[in-house]
């Protein structure tokens, strides 16, 4: 299920719901002309139902848009967060000793351009750069720890140790909460419960004596536009709706207009595991 979720097109996916949708209002309509014609009264009832059920669908819609807008929101916030952390923790770092304070910028610096990268990949792109981003998280962790040991006890270190943790941990809450979906469940909900809308749907028009296609199509596509822009939200960097990575990009920039000495500019770090980050009580 997860995978026919999330690794559909978004397009074959508003192609399928609408047909489905389509063809459980024709289900519903068949049925009711299988029974006795109602009278009047029963169609009014129908009508009750119908409306109680739409009324209902109508919350869940809503409850799931809300759920999906908030995953958006923390992504796009948490790109600020990064690039603010991340900028305030190569500035500070600098503050050590010449040689292993430049050399932690460099990784620093290296650090912002695979985080932008991870930020702009599809989901399929994205594990190596995990991967990269969890071993320079790592190297960053270890050489860190070597520069503060000779300044642990000075006001410098309390200035230095927050924000290395907090550049680190914020790109593991990051991918956190990529990784973060609508659970497939209330997903399954909604759409079982957008069929069997359309079928009522169907059943009550047909009571009524009335088939009202191209209204009651209208609706159905309204409601699988709505679907569709909840999944949408819910697909950082797939779908039409993307979170924008400027805030990394201009921190990317900004490092290289200023670009650090040649001579303390860190070498290529050796190929290193990749290890999951460890966590901010293990760090400096």
């Amino acid at each position: 299920m997860d995978k026919l979720v999330n690794g559909t097109p978004l397009w074959a996916l508003a192609a399928l719901l609408f047909l489905a949708l389509m063809a459980s209002r024709e289900a519903g309509g068949w049925l009711r002309r299988r029974t006795l014609r109602n009278s009047d009264g029963e169609a009014i009832e129908h009508d009750y139902i119908l409306n109680g059920i739409l009324g209902l669908l109508a919350l869940l819609v809503a409850f799931t848009f809300g759920l999906a807008l908030d995953r958006y929101d923390a992504r796009r916030d948490l790109v600020v967060d990064e690039a603010n952390a991340i900028g305030t923790a190569e500035m500070r770092v600098r503050l050590l000793d010449p040689a292993q304070g430049l050399h932690l910028a460099g990784l620093y610096r290296q650090y912002a351009e695979t985080r932008l990268k991870y930020g702009e990949a599809l989901a399929a792109d994205k594990p190596p750069l995990q991967r990269q981003s969890q071993a320079l998280r790592a190297r960053i962790e270890i050489d860190a720890l070597a520069a503060l040991q000779p300044v642990r006890l000075t006001p410098l270190a309390a200035m230095v140790t927050p924000a290395v943790n907090e550049s680190l941990d914020i790109g593991v809450t990051r991918e956190a909460t990529h990784a973060s979906r609508i659970p497939t469940m209330v997903l399954a909900v909604l759409a079982i419960y957008a069929l069997v809308s359309a079928g009522v749907l169907g059943a009550a028009l047909t009571a009524a004596g009335r088939s009202n296609r191209g209204l009651s199509g209208l609706l159905l596509a309204l409601l699988t536009l709505a679907i569709i822009v909840i999944l949408d939200l819910d697909r950082p960097q797939e779908g039409s709706i993307r979170i924008s990575q400027q805030p990394l990009a201009d921190l990317v920039a900004g490092f290289a207009a200023t670009p650090l000495p040649v001579a303390a500019t860190a070498p290529p770090s050796p190929a290193i595991p990749a290890s999951p980050a460890a966590g901010g009580s293990s760090r400096p």
